[in-house]
């Protein structure tokens, strides 16, 4: 049972990785597959939005997600619903059985604004040990281009983080380089294991 209830109206960062640190998404394919459960799933059986996301970063080993709740259970459900489908979709396709994922998703509550745009950076700057500082405009597998304005992206519900910046391209090209490492120490403290 999940020690925090996750309320409406709230911003959660959800994060999850391959069970014994394996890796999870193996090529493009899958990676197009998470991402299409990551828009698919946003809302119910009648298309009543339950979830928005805001921001997410798809890494080898884990993965990323800043989503809104909508409605009552709106995370667990989506959550649940976007993992399940995508461990039969890659235990079908690498002809594997058993767990995939370690265990039940992590989330943590997003107290205030200051909080969710430094984790918007966060996470955009996961890639980084795959790409480097200077490859981050090239990494399709997260939201951060949508946010500089290179990509239109359909993932992306939940525009909070965008709004926030007049010029949002531009401004919020200045605010990833303004990045100071202090930032990083203290959203891994929020999270529930700092491994992620």
């Amino acid at each position: 049972m999940r020690k925090e209830s996750l309320v409406n109206t709230e911003r959660y960062h959800v994060y999850n990785r391959g069970a014994n640190k394996i890796d999870i998404f193996l090529d493009d394919e899958d990676r197009r597959k998470f991402l299409w459960n990551i828009l698919h799933y946003q809302c119910d059986a009648d298309s009543k939005p339950i979830v928005g996301v805001s921001v997410y970063a798809l890494m080898t080993n884990h993965f990323h997600l800043a989503i809104q709740q909508l409605e009552q259970d709106g995370v667990s459900l989506y959550m649940k619903r976007v993992c399940l489908s995508y461990a039969m979709y890659f235990n079908k396709k690498y002809d594997r059985s058993g767990c995939l994922f370690a265990g039940r998703f992590k989330a943590r509550r997003i107290h205030n604004d200051a909080y969710f745009l430094h984790l918007t950076r966060y996470i955009h700057r996961n890639p980084i040990d795959i790409v480097g500082t200077a490859g981050l405009e090239g990494y399709q597998w997260s939201s951060y281009r949508a946010y500089i304005g290179l990509d239109k992206s359909f993932v992306i519900t939940d525009q909070l983080a965008i709004e926030m910046f007049s010029h949002p391209s531009s401004g919020y090209k200045q605010f990833m380089r303004a990045w100071n490492p202090v930032e990083d120490l203290l959203i891994q403290e929020m999270m529930i294991d700092n491994r992620g």
